[in-house]
């Protein structure tokens, strides 16, 4: 791919993904409560046959979510940056200190949208969340951190081959479940989920953009 090529398709998804979400936006704003969210949470929610299966369900997508938690998700973030650090991955270190960028965007939209939570009148609460609802933050940084370590693993050889498998299979697992998890947790809508995929895909064309641009530069001269 050329420099060109990769401008052109990181802006196409860019704008495809900005409509997507603009419209989403104004939609959940002005109807917060949508019957389509609800038949979905409550479909999902009902998984399980047995108290036992729904009691490993339960454990399992709560887990999932756990990376999304200041703490722990600033953990991972210092534990990869120092990964690559001691590779001498630099601007791969600069690069995943400042994903978590995606967080503050993602609270700014937020504060814009203003869509409560879900309610216990709806679905069932099983965890506690305080803020606004759409885009869901986990999903948005999911997208964002664990897509550009996917990006950036292939073009870490000096890392070994099997801690780089091991982390893409893992990062591709946690983007699509923390859909399920957040509205099986009760905390987000679809829709939420939905919007944090959107902006987080655009904020990773971002990343990737500026991210490979000076390697297809190399790739061009050589």
């Amino acid at each position: 791919m050329t420099k060109d090529k990769l401008k052109k398709f990181a802006t196409l998804m860019i704008v495809f993904f900005g409509i997507i979400l603009i419209v989403l936006a104004i939609l959940v704003h002005f109807r917060n409560i949508l019957g389509t969210d609800i038949f979905l949470s409550k479909d999902l929610q009902a998984e399980g046959d047995t108290p036992e299966r729904q009691t490993i369900i339960y454990h399992t997508l709560y887990a999932i979510s756990l990376f999304g938690k200041p703490l722990i998700s600033a953990i991972m973030v210092a534990l990869f940056a120092l990964l690559f650090w001691i590779y001498k991955y630099y601007r791969e270190t600069i690069y995943i200190i400042f994903t978590p960028l995606s967080v503050l965007i993602n609270s700014l939209v937020k504060i814009v949208v203003n869509r409560p939570r879900p309610t216990a009148d709806l679905v069932k609460i099983l965890a506690i969340e305080t803020d606004k609802s759409f885009p869901s933050g986990h999903v948005n940084f999911y997208t964002v951190f664990f897509g550009f370590l996917i990006i950036t693993l292939f073009f870490t050889p000096k890392i070994p081959k099997a801690i780089r498998y091991f982390v893409q299979v893992a990062s591709i697992i946690l983007i699509i479940s923390i859909s399920f998890s957040r509205v099986y947790l009760g905390v987000h809508w679809v829709t939420d989920t939905l919007g944090g995929y959107l902006l987080g895909g655009i904020i990773l064309c971002f990343f990737i953009y500026f991210y490979l641009r000076p390697k297809l530069k190399l790739v061009s001269k050589s």
